[in-house]
Order: C-alpha cells, then structure tokens, then sequence
C-alpha cells in the first residue's frame, strides 16, 4: 500500500473551490492503484485488543470485497479467533450507524427466535457447493417447485 496521505491541503481550504493541483494529485493516485490493479477506498480499521483505530485511504486489490461493494453500501470484515482465516463479512446499504445497526439486530431477533413470515427463504445446500434460496410458503403446484 502505498502512503495513508491522499493529498497534503492547508486547514482553511474553502472545499468549494479547491484548487486544481488536489484534482491533479488525487488523480494520480487514482492511476498508481488503476496501474497495481487496485481502487482506492477509505477504510477504517479497529483493533479491541490494543484499543486504536485508524482510519485511512488504502489501495484495495480489484477483487477484494472493498473494492466490489457496490455505491452506497458499507463492507464490514470481522477478524475473530472462528473467523481469523476467512473473515466474516457483513456488507449493506449505508444508512447511518443506528440504522445498520436496530435492522441487523432485527434481522438477528428474528433469526433467532425463528419467526417465519410469507417473504422468509430459506437456504438450502445442494450437492458439495451449490445453494439455492428455497421459499418455505410454496408448494410444487405452482410450477416452480419452491426454488426461486
């Protein structure tokens, strides 16, 4: 990666008419990481143990889940002891802090307490790596046999 500094600006910078040499730098960061195969995101990174956090604007690998969550959703990468090696990654629409946070709790509650409403799927495995969205509601009269 290279440095955490996008652009050096002076602390009164009007942001509504900045001058054209921060386009020009910021663009050629844009094309160093273009160049390397990657994209630049701003990421936040928080470490429990050691209690810091950093946020910053890092190249990202073109493949990476940072790089493909798609405009106005937010990435989330849980690095646990279960989940050290392939990190558990929640990914949604960006709508605040208390948004995101009573809909997974929701989202959570209802799994949990295995409430079913008519809109409830349920994934199914089939074979050693397919899985299909199977609707609990629907029987095989309907021609689709419950897979959707």
């Amino acid at each position: 990666m290279s440095s955490d500094v996008l652009v050096d600006i002076d602390d009164n910078l009007d942001f509504l008419n900045l001058p054209p040499y921060i386009d020009e730098q910021v663009q050629k960061r844009v094309d160093a990481a273009n160049a390397k195969g990657c994209v630049l995101r701003s990421i936040a990174s928080i470490d429990v143990k050691s209690k810091s956090v950093q946020i910053r604007i890092s190249e990202v690998p073109n493949h990476h889940a940072f790089a493909v969550s798609p405009p106005g959703c937010s990435c989330v990468r849980f690095f646990t002891r279960r989940h050290e090696r392939y990190p558990l990654i929640i990914q949604g629409p960006s709508a605040g802090a208390d948004s995101t946070a009573s809909a997974l709790l929701a989202e959570l509650l209802q799994r949990t307490r295995g409430i079913s409403t008519p809109r409830s799927l349920a994934l199914i495995r089939r074979g050693s790596s397919g899985a299909f969205l199977h609707n609990k509601h629907s029987n095989s009269m309907n021609g689709n046999n419950g897979i959707l």
